[in-house]
């Protein structure tokens, strides 16, 4: 979900780079609920595959923002980051919950508007 949102709103930011979202438990495939929230929003859900954490390259990053305690602990700090964060965030344990992933969708979109200084307007 935030790979999709990062991307567009980045864009739109005229901001031209390259977006990493992995999980620490990933799931086989992208759940069709979540698809379908970020498609009320016009997010692109084309080629959204899970990434494990394991298989992130994390020397090439200058950015880093973790959205779980997990991540937090398990993404290796590296010297080229110029920048760590981490996002408190609700987590869904419910995939199929679409109010709840809703209110992910939208908690993450306010986040990443306010790290590249976007207007909500």
């Amino acid at each position: 979900m935030a790979k999709s949102i990062f991307t567009k709103l980045s864009r739109i930011a005229l901001l031209n780079i390259e977006v990493y979202s992995a999980g620490v438990q990933t799931e086989r495939e992208v759940p069709q609920a979540v698809l379908e929230v970020l498609s009320e929003k016009g997010y692109p859900t084309q080629d959204l595959e899970p990434l494990d954490c394991s298989l992130v390259p994390y020397e090439k990053l200058d950015i880093l923002i973790t959205l779980s305690s997990e991540a937090r602990d398990q993404c290796p700090y590296h010297i080229n980051h110029k920048r760590r964060e981490h996002w408190v965030l609700e987590e869904v344990k419910d995939l199929t919950d679409l109010r709840a992933l809703r209110d992910l969708r939208d908690s993450i979109e306010k986040s990443i508007k306010e790290f590249l200084k976007i207007s909500s307007a």
